[in-house]
């Protein structure tokens, strides 16, 4: 007979992920600090670091969905952990090489797909440029930072993570003290992501060993479905980006505001999925019953913490982060954005659970369900009849909300050939 999940055992997982949540959270927290020096030089900084984000997912595209299936092959396959590490690093260093020399060769053409001002969009050219010289540097990181997660070392990442973001804030202040504004901080931003990788290679005891080609090909069997999911996604942000952009300055400023406070929030949630990952690949290995019940219960009780967590923290960023923008502008939409973030929790603990078994086929076509078929066509409404700040406040819950449910239905569909 199967034993009942019991509350004792959800909160022990909640207490098991709060290390991998604390780490995020950290890194979100100092980030949010360097994001505040950074905006706070003018709406034309909030603009054009709000437009790189959505760009920087775009060119991280390849190395974070490298990176997440390094961690699915690792954390089912400890034994041959220096083969997988080292093949893991040679695909991570060969696609950012590549990409970096396209992205240095075409950094100007890029920027056309927002609808900027001619200053803002020499700003966004060079930091484009700049970018391209730290992927090579950023991307070997995630080597180390895996292995670390895998091995449940997150204190080390958490002083990798402090050590290089008090670089990176320091290296603000003097570019801003020095005028050398939005250009000073992000040089600041690749000297902080040097030390880190340092910090992380040193801490993970990396060592050289020989790749193999049977992990190359496993590696990329999984991530093959993690780029096409990201690939879409990223197409789709930068629509709904492009489109946010074409309702003029003072809305597209309102919706920075706003998107910037939902995507630090979100940014924790990483943390939250490399926890469960490894609980869950941990329950699989040791063939723990009614595995599908807890990952259910997780979900409950995730949902209500997250919805807890939002009033909390929203006036707090919306100070560090946006008040070139007066709250009064943001209050009554921030509300409505956030609901992306409470249905980003919920997809998130299923798309941990399928991870751990091992299977990435939902998760390849999440974005194409929820953002080709719901967002798109919700932002193109939204453009073509002028609906504005309301309208952008929703599609994105919306779309949220909508992959989240298919997550859970896929799992329900495919229960018998899943660990459950």
């Amino acid at each position: 007979m199967n034993k009942k999940i019991t509350f004792k055992e959800i909160m022990k997982t909640f207490i098991f992920v709060l290390p991998y949540i604390f780490v995020e959270f950290t890194n979100t927290l100092l980030v949010t600090i360097d994001k505040s020096i950074s905006n706070s030089i003018g709406k034309t900084a909030i603009i054009v670091f709000s437009s790189f984000v959505t760009l920087n997912w775009a060119i991280n595209t390849i190395q974070s969905c490298v990176g997440n299936a390094h961690t699915i092959v690792l954390a089912r396959d400890k034994e041959n952990s220096n083969q997988i590490n080292n093949s893991a690093m040679f695909i991570e260093i060969v696609s950012s090489v590549i990409i970096s020399i396209i992205l240095f060769t075409f950094s100007k053409q890029i920027t056309y797909v927002y609808n900027l001002e001619e200053n803002a969009r020499e700003i966004l050219s060079i930091i484009l440029k700049l970018k391209a010289i730290q992927l090579p540097i950023h991307s070997i990181g995630y080597v180390p930072k895996n292995i670390l997660k895998i091995n449940t070392r997150t204190n080390n990442i958490w002083i990798a993570t402090v050590i290089s973001s008090i670089i990176n804030i320091l290296g603000d202040l003097l570019s801003i003290k020095f005028g050398y504004n939005e250009i000073g901080i992000y040089v600041a931003t690749i000297v902080s992501s040097l030390v880190n990788t340092v910090l992380l290679l040193a801490f993970s005891k990396y060592k050289l060993f020989k790749i193999s080609f049977d992990y190359i090909k496993q590696i990329l069997y999984f991530a093959k479905d993690l780029i096409f999911n990201k690939l879409i996604q990223r197409i789709v942000n930068i629509y709904y980006t492009h489109v946010a952009s074409s309702f003029g300055t003072n809305i597209y400023a309102i919706h920075c505001v706003c998107g910037t406070i939902i995507d630090t929030l979100c940014e924790v949630i990483e943390g939250y999925y490399s926890g469960l990952l490894v609980e869950y690949s941990n329950d699989i290995e040791n063939k723990k019953e009614n595995l599908l019940e807890k990952v259910d219960s997780i979900e409950i009780y995730g949902i209500i913490f997250s919805t807890l967590f939002i009033p909390i923290f929203t006036y707090p960023l919306w100070f560090a982060l946006g008040k070139s923008v007066p709250w009064s502008e943001c209050n009554p939409y921030i509300w409505l954005y956030s609901i992306e973030f409470v249905a980003t929790v919920a997809g998130c603990n299923y798309r941990a659970y399928l991870s751990a078994n091992k299977n990435t086929k939902a998760i390849r076509m999440m974005a194409f369900i929820g953002g080709i078929c719901v967002r798109v066509p919700l932002c193109y409404m939204i453009y073509k009849y002028n609906i504005g700040i309301v309208g952008l406040s929703v599609v994105c819950g919306i779309d949220r909300v909508v992959r989240a449910i298919y997550l859970r239905l896929y799992i329900k569909a495919k229960k018998q050939t899943l660990f459950t």
